[in-house]
């Protein structure tokens, strides 16, 4: 019989159902985003005002993007593995995805990262213990999901101040004008996606856990150490 992922392991399109309905979730909150804040379609019998973005909604605002979140850099780590251990098991975060783990704890609560150095434009939400590396800065805000939507339709290539290396300061990453708005849609928004992103990161960890029920059990499979009617049992 030919042997795949999907044979030994029927949980398996549980971890790609995941994968498209967290998708569809990002499509969701970024299309509110559009609607709301670049369109603004649910203010068109509003009156509206010039700024130096263009036309918005009276009331709100041109401003920067550090006035409505803190922006730090990351840290090198103590030490650095590939693979976890039960001692060292803290996500070390690089530019663009999870790159190692190490010992210790720098940030336990809900941030934004993206690169310094390095990969420029992704962004990455963390909601647990984590290390940011040296090549990161981390964004911290009451407007969470707003500036995820901010950072994800920022053009990086024009903060870049790197010769040979791709390089992105904290102070113009604070400086990038943005539009603000009332204080009741941030909040009105924050409320709406935080929700639909705390189901996405349910699936996540759903996911996660498969996947390391995967890791375990299914080099067993294939060499024979198990048999499939015992998983049944």
């Amino acid at each position: 019989m030919f042997v795949t992922t999907s044979t030994y392991y029927p949980q398996y399109h549980i971890i790609c159902q995941n994968r498209q309905i967290n998708d569809n979730l990002e499509q969701q909150a970024q299309a509110l985003f559009k609607s709301w804040f670049v369109d603004f379609e649910p203010f068109q019998d509003g009156e509206f005002v010039d700024s130096e973005l263009g036309r918005i909604p009276k009331g709100w605002r041109v401003g920067k993007l550090g006035e409505i979140c803190e922006i730090s850099s990351g840290k090198r780590p103590p030490m650095k593995i590939t693979t976890p251990t039960k001692d060292v098991c803290i996500p070390l975060i690089g530019a663009s995805s999870i790159m190692g783990y190490t010992n210790q704890i720098f940030i336990d609560e809900k941030i934004l990262i993206t690169g310094r150095v390095g990969t420029h434009g992704v962004v990455m939400r963390f909601n647990e213990p984590c290390w940011p590396s040296d090549n990161t800065l981390i964004i911290k805000s009451n407007y969470y999901e707003y500036c995820f939507q901010i950072l994800n339709n920022i053009d990086y290539s024009k903060l870049n101040r790197g010769s040979t290396q791709p390089l992105i300061t904290q102070s113009d990453l604070k400086n990038e004008t943005i539009v603000i708005p009332s204080n009741d849609y941030l909040t009105k928004f924050e409320k709406i996606i935080s929700k639909t992103m705390y189901l996405a990161r349910k699936n996540t960890k759903e996911s996660s856990q498969l996947a390391i029920l995967r890791d375990t059990l299914l080099p067993k499979l294939m060499c024979g150490e198990l048999n499939i009617n015992e998983l049944d049992n």
